[in-house]
């Protein structure tokens, strides 16, 4: 018999169910998460405002954080997609992009793949870990007008400050 079933965010929209059921032989709790797990990413790691050039034809680095709640390392990068138009990561690595010590994971993706577009305020990734579940996470990001003397390949605004 189901004595309590209790619904909670847990963390960053993580969604917790407890049960607890009597048998003759003893008790059995069972305990589990559904939902996407709640992942923090980091858009263009090192900068904020995150700007964006939608008409680049550069890539975009986002960062999946290892935190104390998420080990970046279980992402599986071939499942990973990000923003509106669902872009896979052009590459990925594992490596300790926000210098507290252990890895994330950092992919790049085409810029013009994502279907960020002038005036979007945020992007958002999805994936799956190594044995299936769902992950999500959002990070703000600022659209800019192409520079015209802009001639690298990045996203970065190389005039933004004048």
């Amino acid at each position: 018999m189901i004595l309590a079933a209790v619904l909670s965010v847990a963390g960053a929209g993580v969604f917790a169910y407890f049960s607890d059921t009597e048998a003759s032989i003893g008790n059995t709790f069972i305990a589990g998460t559904w939902g996407p797990i709640g992942v923090e990413i980091d858009i263009k790691p090192g900068s904020f405002p995150n700007s964006i050039n939608p008409d680049s034809k550069g890539v975009i680095p986002v960062a999946i954080l290892t935190t104390s709640d998420f080990d970046a390392s279980i992402v599986d990068p071939d499942t990973v997609l990000f923003g509106l138009l669902g872009a896979w990561a052009e590459h990925w690595a594992l490596e300790d992009i926000d210098s507290d010590g252990d890895e994330d994971m950092i992919l790049h993706f085409r810029t013009q793949d994502t279907g960020i577009t002038a005036g979007d305020t945020e992007a958002e990734l999805t994936g799956k870990t190594l044995d299936g579940r769902d992950i999500h996470g959002s990070d703000s990001v600022r659209t800019v007008p192409p520079c015209d003397d802009d001639d690298d390949d990045d996203d970065y605004d190389d005039h933004e400050d004048d």
